[in-house]
């Protein structure tokens, strides 16, 4: 590949293409989300565009076992896959069965036996494994079940239900979150603030913003400045930095004078603010960077790596992803190389593998670094491992 570089590289081409389609594509299928009116929906089949290349399932040993019939498919969940044809969604068993026709103008992966559908009206409700709806289609938008509970929006508010379709919140709010560690972050007026499983408003919406938060503590803003709450609202931190991350292990990246460091649960800083960037990793681990160097830091500031890396991704099952070079490996929790960068594409590890790039096709590698099968050049794209099986689109 000497002479070459990433950018006329014909693989970086064939998957620059396929991020823009699968951009499109998303748009798509985002489409029943969106807030636009209800009325005078298209056919379902306008929705979408045939596609070319068909999609079907392959096993562990890239071995096709559902023939490539569908234009779109999503991974097993529950014994059941989605897939596509003719604009309508339906669900399939491990041998490529129809087990729920494909009716449904958009539909989700099963979860806890239940999956959320759009009905022909446009309208969202939840199906159960025999295809009946076990709460009707009668919501304008339905977001998955968080703790119990599904947020749905009617008109310009949101409200909660539970898994039996009960109302247990009436749609009351313009902004409304999941629900994490028994609380969710609400709002009206352009005001946030808490409330529990029984709509009980325990933090008032007077903040400019909350974020979900942690072991009881939340980031908080106000006058544009950010801090940490506690879950009756009560400054823990005081507002002072002028961005709070995603909390985890006790601490939160925050910002300061424009450099991302850690600060623990009382506002004490554990790394201090000298990053550009700084997110946690997973693991106890932290990835701080500056420019195009990264590296791996823990809370108390022992950097992991001799050397920094160009690009480092979150642990996933032991194992990031990271860049060296413009090509891509993965690295251990110790910051060891466990397979050399080589590929043009990495995805995260799942269920013991990863799906890589090579100069071959796509491919699957397993956690020492190991290929699952040999590429195949007929393999268009190839999805994670779900229960198995992977979704594969065949050039033909």
């Amino acid at each position: 590949m000497t002479g070459l570089t990433m950018k006329h590289h014909p693989y970086y081409l064939i998957f620059a293409a396929l991020a823009l389609l699968l951009v499109i594509t998303a748009c798509k299928r985002d489409q029943p989300d969106d807030d636009a009116a209800l009325e005078e929906l298209p056919d379902a089949a306008a929705d979408y565009e045939t596609s070319p290349y068909q999609w079907g399932f392959i096993d562990a040993r890239g071995n096709l076992v559902i023939e490539d019939q569908f234009d779109e498919v999503r991974p097993f969940s529950e014994g059941l896959a989605l897939v596509r044809q003719r604009g309508k969604w339906g669900y399939i068993d491990r041998k490529g069965r129809y087990v729920i026709p494909n009716r449904f103008r958009a539909a989700w992966p099963f979860a806890d036996g239940r999956a959320k559908a759009q009905a022909d009206d446009g309208r969202f409700g939840y199906i159960g494994t025999n295809g009946e709806w076990l709460i009707a289609a009668q919501y304008e938008d339905l977001a998955a079940f968080s703790e119990g509970l599904s947020r749905f929006r009617q008109g310009e508010y949101y409200g909660y239900l539970d898994t039996t379709g009960k109302v247990v919140i009436p749609a009351q709010y313009e902004k409304a979150g999941d629900f994490s560690d028994g609380f969710a972050v609400v709002g009206k007026a352009d005001k946030e603030g808490l409330i529990t499983a029984t709509g009980q408003v325990v933090v008032p919406l007077k903040y400019d913003r909350i974020k979900p938060g942690a072991a009881g503590l939340h980031p908080a803003a106000v006058a544009d400045k950010w801090g940490l709450i506690d879950s009756k609202g009560k400054w823990v931190v005081s507002a002072k930095f002028q961005q709070l991350g995603t909390m985890a292990e006790g601490h939160v990246p925050a910002l300061l004078n424009d450099k991302w460091g850690l600060v623990d649960s009382t506002g004490k800083t554990a790394l201090p603010h000298l990053y550009e960037q700084l997110f946690y990793a997973g693991d106890g681990h932290w990835v701080v960077a500056n420019g195009s160097q990264y590296n791996l830091m823990t809370a108390t500031g022992e950097a992991l790596l001799v050397k920094d890396l160009e690009e480092i991704h979150p642990f996933s099952e032991g194992l990031a992803a990271f860049r060296d070079k413009e090509l891509w490996g993965f690295i251990n929790t110790q910051g060891q190389v466990v397979s050399a960068p080589e590929y043009y594409l990495v995805w995260p590890f799942n269920g013991g593998a990863a799906r890589v790039a090579t100069a071959q096709g796509l491919a699957f590698i397993d956690t020492a670094g190991f290929l699952l099968w040999p590429p195949n050049p007929s393999f268009f794209e190839v999805r994670e491992y779900a229960e198995g099986l992977a979704p594969v689109q065949i050039y033909r």
